[in-house]
């Protein structure tokens, strides 16, 4: 008797963790800093989208407090090394030249400069990201710094390593899944903004980059209002925890049936 009790138990928490039976989107706004318009017109708008604000921008303090004050969630924007000589580096990205202790000491510094984090993804990042000796000491050094942030991996690379090494290292991990203005234009940004959505449908939650140009603010202002009838927009922190709650009621629930008697 126990086992079928049970068995409904994990369901019931499975409903409950998506009681909102709408697929899933998350959306994070890279880059916040630079700007001051851009940066408020992003974090005004409506809906609970998470803001990577890069560290020792002109007005990155002033954003992090006008996204906290409005109860928006916060990540850093850590910057690290492309793979592209062309692209602009940061003065303080993280860089292949430095050793496991300065990377572990930027990283900390880093860290200590945007208030109300809640969790780290990567500013480019393309070189950096494909070697588990660069990312090791960087995962280490955010969940020394605080082991309840977790890491957003941009997946400037698709051989990034960077989601597997902040697992490896205890941190609750997720990538994104589009960018939405990889290519600056209304056409472009439109499309990705679909894909996005189909993403969500088909496998119930997805993550979207942008960045708060003016061509992709129009965009989602235009849009953001009719896609919240179809969709449930969710900062990044609690889609990690709906999956993970998700994922483990599925899990205990498929052991517990496949331990079921058979009828002979």
């Amino acid at each position: 008797m126990l086992r079928p009790l049970l068995v409904l138990l994990l369901s019931a928490l499975a409903c409950d963790a998506s009681a909102d039976q709408r697929p899933v989107l998350s959306l994070v706004i890279d880059d916040l800093g630079y700007s001051l318009e851009h940066g408020m017109a992003a974090i005004d708008l409506a809906g609970d989208h998470t803001y990577a604000i890069l560290p020792g921008a002109s007005y990155s303090q002033k954003l992090a407090h006008h996204a906290h004050d409005l109860n928006k969630e916060v990540i850093l924007h850590l910057p690290m090394q492309s793979i592209s000589s062309r692209a602009p580096r940061e003065p303080n990205a993280l860089n292949e030249s430095m050793d496991e202790n300065q990377l572990t000491a930027n990283v900390e510094s880093l860290l200590a400069k945007i208030p109300f984090i809640r969790g780290v993804n990567n500013h480019m990042g393309s070189h950096l990201t494909e070697f588990d000796f660069f990312m090791r000491p960087v995962m280490d050094s955010i969940r020394g710094y605080n082991p309840k942030l977790y890491f957003l991996d941009s997946r400037t690379s698709p051989r990034s390593v960077a989601h597997a090494q902040a697992l490896d290292a205890g941190l609750r991990s997720i990538s994104r899944d589009i960018f939405l203005d990889h290519e600056l234009n209304t056409t472009s940004i439109r499309l990705q903004y679909d894909i996005w959505l189909t993403k969500a449908r088909e496998r119930g939650s997805a993550i979207a980059i942008g960045h708060p140009y003016p061509a992709t603010l129009d965009i989602l202002r235009e849009n953001l209002a009719e896609t919240n009838v179809k969709f449930n927009f969710m900062r990044v922190s609690r889609l990690i925890e709906e999956r993970r709650d998700r994922n483990f009621a599925q899990n205990w629930q498929g052991q517990i049936l496949s331990q079921q008697p058979r009828m002979q």
